[in-house]
Order: structure tokens, then C-alpha cells, then sequence
């Protein structure tokens, strides 16, 4: 379904190409070039065809002719649609079209803002785009901006960190992942950007001159300049829940698209909006892997996983054991502490989950960790860092813990039953070695009889020594501790005993303290070439623990054990980008760690029997 309010429809709109059909004669050579230029952008299919090669479906031109022609656009579209690629063709018609755009394409981190600029490279390189080729001139690559020259612009991908965008002018925002915007960055850095025009030095000017002739007489008031609003933003993402700041965002949008009063006078201040809503129904069949489609309903149309990322619909909470909603409740808000971090703070200490995979596939499980900070006052865990790696060799991770170990003061590591491998692995590695760094487990029996759990903490008191290294313990994930352990975090989550650490990027010291952090890049993962890359991507990982939380759901074996798991239909999926629980499961076993940790210091460490010989 297509809606445009009345006040959109605009009464002075000419069919070019009926026009075009009544020209008869020859052309002078600039009203030619003029008429083509009204026949391209008219017709954007053929437009990109002869371009670029790239041929669109009607679905794609509606949405590009929406985006060239209005002020602000968003797309929720299902997974698999391609909002990124159709951004990257929106990119190179605007400058085209607009001679001098200053484009910028952001996102929540560089990695995601750098998908859109790489689609640009291969549709630049591939064959039937030489046209388009010849229209890009100079491309920088660097650690902190992608840029390509276009047209006497450019286009250019950076990481929106909240002050990295403040250095940088430009007229158009592409922002991918718009539902993993915190609201402070597009209120307090985005909303103002877009207000400025480029030309506001000529638009002055042109003003100071209009004043005067206003008082010589020769100029009337409302003869003055109207200067046309040049400024998109254009918000790409997949739906989101209901509390969530991107339906927020959806709602007011289509407010005002809807409403039909048009009472705006100012027409430099006029504002169109564009929504575009795709399910996977709505598209070509064609144009979706439909045995993924297909794979996704095995677990339920119904699902709010299925409804949000394939049919593009808001959904009020998730329908797994794990509530979004409580799980937002308790994450804290922008400007609080602590938010996410690369370094830990002088004086806190910290609580290490591992859930290990030796799998060297990039579609193997993900090799995660998550690390809380302890409140000794309310004795409570908030989750600060997070590592996620899928098919990462051995040597990335042990380096990875040893940076974890180095820059956060660890108390306690919990790993599974197959974790000790890797703690080993550690110790005995040339890396351990060199810096002189050396882990052991202490026992911990989470089996015990009741009656026996005090003497078992005393046990461990006993055993554990930050000294010596001894501060790591195995759990064993036998079905019983499965289950008490995601009660637990259940009500941890429920009564706010444990919390989501708030965005680094909207806290400007946080940030600038994590930018400036003088840590050996060497011991980081090799995707993260800077410090603010690795900060940056805690914002991600720590939402992505959330989000994996809020898919598991509730099972039963035939023999009737409970399992708590993905959804079928995901645990189907073998693909590298599948959906993976490793992050919550290192959460799991970090929050139950948390427990442990408190109860072991309300533990009286009772002094060892000892037992003097004496002759009778």
C-alpha cells in the first residue's frame, strides 16, 4: 500500500515524459543537456541501468525517487532486502543529480558505516559501470574516514561517535542501523548538523544585501530570496520494539506524514517526510532466498523474532524466557555510569565469563567473553565489555584474555566444563609466559547437598588467591545448573540485580578517555585497528547480549528436560552471519559467577584445622 497525504501532492507537477513525447525538432546543445537531465531523473530505473549496469526492481526506484525528493526518509525493511545496497545507489544519483553534495554515511560503528561505502566500490567496479566510473574522482581509506570524490563532493563513511561528526560539513546522513542510534546522538549532534546549510556563507551575504535594499525601498519583504532546504537524512534499519527510540522516531514521522494540515508558512523551514515499510511479502519472490523465508516460519509467523526481522513490524516485547522490555529497564541511560569501557577504573573490580569454541570456521559458535563490574554496595554485577569471535584462532583469544587481564582488575573467571582447555592453553602460552602471567582453578562444586553449599564456600575462600592466579573456576553445564542459572539471571533481570553498562559514545569523557587509552593494540582482536574501534564496538556487543537474551526460548527434550536454545528455525541457519546465544551464555556464566563471588565474601574464613603430634 502507497499513502501520500494531499499536501504532498504537488499541483505543479509535469509528466516529463509526456512532455518529452511533444518535443518535435532540434534541440539547442544546453536545452538538450537540460531535457536530459529531466528525462534521467524522472526515470531513475533507466537512469541507474545506464549508469551503472544495475538493474531495479519498481519496489527499489519508488524508494530512491522518495529519497532524492524529500528531506527525510526511513526504510524498515526486512532482513535480506538490501537497504544498505539500495543506500549505496541513493549516494552516487544524489551526487550526480546535486553537483557539490557533501554526503555522510554513519552508523554505530565504522565497521557498519563501511558496508554501504564498500557496496559503492564493487558497484563502481563492476562491468556495465563505466559511466559511473568516470564520475568518481580521488578515494581515501583511512582508520577514521572512508572519502571519494563525486561531482564537486563527496561521499564519506565515518564512525558516529558523537563528536567525530562534529568536524566534518555535510548536507546529506545516510545513518545504517538507526535502531542501534542512541537517542542523545541524533537529538544533541544530528538534529543541529542538519540545520546548518553548506552555502550558509552565500546565504548570508545574499541576505545582508536584501536587507538593504529593503531600506532603500527598491526590495519588498516578500520578495526576498526562499532558499530551498537541501539537507536529507536518510534512516535505514529493521524494526525494532515498540520501547525502543527508532519506533519513537516512526511514530512522530508518521504523524506528520499523515497529518493533513499543512500550516507552515516558512517554506525554508518546510520539512517532507518519506517512510518506506518492507516485509519480505511485499517484494518480488525472486529477490529473497525464500528457503530462508521458509526456514524462519518453521519457527512461527507468529514469532516476534519472525515479525521484526521478516516482516518488518514493531512488536510490543519478545516472546523468549528473557523479557526485552525488563532488559531495557535495565540498562542505563545515556550519561550514567558505568558505560561501556576498554579499560576498567582505578578501584572497581570485575568479574571475567568465558564460553570458549575452538573452532577456526567463520560459521562456527562465537568465542565470547563478558566482563561485569561489581557494586559492593548493592553487590550487584553490570556488564561493561564484551568479545565476540567467530572461527578466531587460539593464539587471538589468549592474547585477548591477557589484555583483559592487563587492564581490568579481575576477581573471579568462570568458564565451562571445556573452558579449562583454554585457561591451560593460556598459561603454558609464550604470551602468558613473557608476561609473566599465570591462571589456576580453585573447586567449586555447585552439585553440593544444601546442608553442605556453607562449608563449600569456606572450601573456596580457602583456595582462591588473586596471588597466586588462583581465581579461576569450571562450571560444569549439566542440566540442573543450566536451570537454576537462567532463573537466576531471569530474576536478576526481573528485580534490576544486574544492569547494561550505557553507551561509551554518548558520554564524551568516557569516550575521549577510551580514545586516548594507551593499551598494546597487539593483544586486540585484528578486526579493531584502533581504540575507538574497539569502543565503539562494545556499544554493539553489549546490545547484541540483550538481544540474544531475548531470543532464547524455553524447550523440552522428549525424555522432557528442559533446554533453553534459539528458536528452531535459527538453530537451522549454518550460515556465517546466523544468529548465535555464545554472548549470553558467557553472561550466564558471568552473573552466576557474580553470585558466587558475593557469597564467597560474606563467608567467614574459618582457620585451617591443624593438628600438633605429641608422645603419650
Amino acid at each position: 500500500m502507497i499513502f501520500c497525504p494531499q499536501k504532498y501532492k504537488n499541483s505543479s507537477w509535469v509528466n516529463v515524459n509526456e512532455k518529452l513525447n511533444q518535443l518535435t525538432g532540434e534541440l539547442e546543445e544546453k536545452e538538450a543537456k537540460l531535457t536530459l537531465v529531466d528525462f534521467l531523473r524522472s526515470n531513475i530505473g533507466i537512469t541507474v541501468e545506464l549508469l551503472s549496469g544495475v538493474k531495479l526492481a519498481p519496489y527499489q526506484e519508488i524508494t530512491l525517487k522518495k529519497m532524492l525528493h524529500s528531506h527525510r526518509s526511513m526504510c524498515v525493511w526486512g532482513r535480506g532486502l538490501s537497504k544498505s545496497y539500495i543506500a549505496a545507489i541513493f549516494c552516487f544519483l544524489q551526487c550526480v543529480f546535486e553537483p557539490g553534495s557533501q554526503i555522510m554515511v554513519a552508523g554505530p560503528t565504522f565497521r557498519t558505516s563501511r558496508f554501504i561505502f564498500e557496496y559503492l566500490k564493487n558497484i563502481v567496479s563492476s562491468p556495465g559501470a563505466e559511466y559511473l566510473s568516470q564520475c568518481f574522482g580521488h578515494r581515501s581509506e583511512r582508520n577514521d574516514i572512508f572519502s571519494w570524490k563525486i561531482n564537486d563532493g563527496s561521499i564519506n563513511a565515518i564512525p558516529l561517535n558523537g563528536e567525530k561528526i562534529r568536524g566534518f560539513r555535510s548536507n546529506v546522513l545516510v545513518i545504517d542501523e538507526y535502531l542501534l542510534m542512541p537517542k542523545t546522538i541524533i537529538d544533541n549532534v544530528l538534529k543541529p548538523f542538519l540545520n546548518v546549510p553548506l552555502d550558509i556563507k552565500e546565504r548570508m551575504r545574499i541576505r545582508e544585501l536584501e536587507d538593504k535594499y529593503i531600506l532603500e525601498g527598491s526590495l519588498k519583504h516578500e520578495e526576498r530570496t526562499v532558499f530551498e532546504n537541501n539537507s536529507k537524512m536518510i534512516a535505514l534499519s529493521s524494526a525494532s520494539y515498540t520501547f525502543e527510540n527508532l519506533y519513537t522516531t516512526y511514530k512522530d514521522w508518521r504523524r506528520i506524514i499523515e497529518d493533513e494540515s499543512d500550516n507552515e508558512e516558512d517554506n525554508e523551514k518546510r520539512i517532507t517526510y518519506f517512510i518506506s515499510q518492507l516485509s519480505y511479502e511485499a517484494i518480488p519472490p525472486h529477490m529473497v532466498d525464500q528457503s530462508v523465508i521458509e526456514e524462519a516460519k518453521a519457527g512461527g509467523s507468529s514469532k516476534a523474532s519472525f515479525l521484526r526481522e521478516n516482516c518488518a513490524q514493531f512488536v510490543d516485547e519478545s516472546d523468549g524466557y528473557f523479557s526485552a522490555k525488563k532488559m531495557n529497564d535495565c540498562t542505563l541511560a545515556d550519561g550514567m555510569e558505568p558505560s561501556a569501557m576498554i579499560t576498567g577504573t582505578a578501584g572497581k573490580k570485575y568479574i571475567l565469563g568465558i564460553d570458549p569454541s575452538f573452532s577456526t570456521s567463520k560459521t562456527s559458535d562465537l568465542f565470547a567473553m563478558a566482563v561485569m563490574e561489581l557494586d559492593d554496595e548493592k553487590k550487584v554485577g553490570t556488564l561493561v565489555h564484551g568479545y565476540g569471535v567467530a572461527g578466531g584462532n587460539l593464539k587471538e583469544h589468549i592474547k585477548y584474555l591477557l589484555y583483559l587481564l592487563s587492564y581490568f582488575d579481575i576477581e573471579m573467571i568462570v568458564v565451562d566444563n571445556a573452558g579449562w582447555q583454554f585457561i591451560d592453553a593460556a598459561t603454558e602460552s609464550e604470551t602468558f609466559k613473557s608476561a609473566k602471567k599465570r591462571l589456576t582453578f580453585f573447586e567449586v562444586d555447585t552439585e553440593v547437598d544444601p546442608k553442605d553449599y556453607d562449608r563449600m564456600l569456606v572450601k573456596v575462600r580457602h583456595q582462591w588467591s588473586k596471588e597466586s592466579g588462583r581465581i579461576c573456576f569450571k562450571q560444569v553445564p549439566n542440566v540442573e545448573w543450566i536451570r537454576k542459572a537462567n532463573q537466576h539471571l531471569q530474576a536478576c533481570i526481573d528485580h534490576k540485580r544486574i544492569w547494561f553498562a550505557s553507551n561509551i559514545r554518548t558520554n564524551v569523557g568516557a569516550f575521549e578517555k577510551a580514545s586516548s587509552a594507551s593499551i598494546d593494540l597487539n593483544l586486540i582482536s585484528p578486526k579493531f585497528e584502533t581504540a575507538n574501534e574497539l569502543a565503539e564496538f562494545q556499544d554493539d556487543i553489549i546490545y547484541q547480549t540483550k538481544k540474544q537474551c531475548a531470543l532464547i526460548e524455553l524447550a523440552s527434550t522428549q525424555q522432557g528436560t528442559q533446554r533453553f536454545v534459539l528458536p528452531l528455525h535459527l538453530r537451522h541457519d549454518n550460515t556465517e552471519k546466523r544468529a548465535r546465544d555464545d554472548n549470553y551464555s558467557a553472561l550466564v556464566l558471568a552473573n552466576w559467577a557474580v553470585k558466587l563471588y558475593y557469597e564467597v565474601q560474606s563467608t567467614a574464613k574459618e582457620e585451617e584445622a591443624t593438628f600438633t603430634p605429641f608422645f603419650v
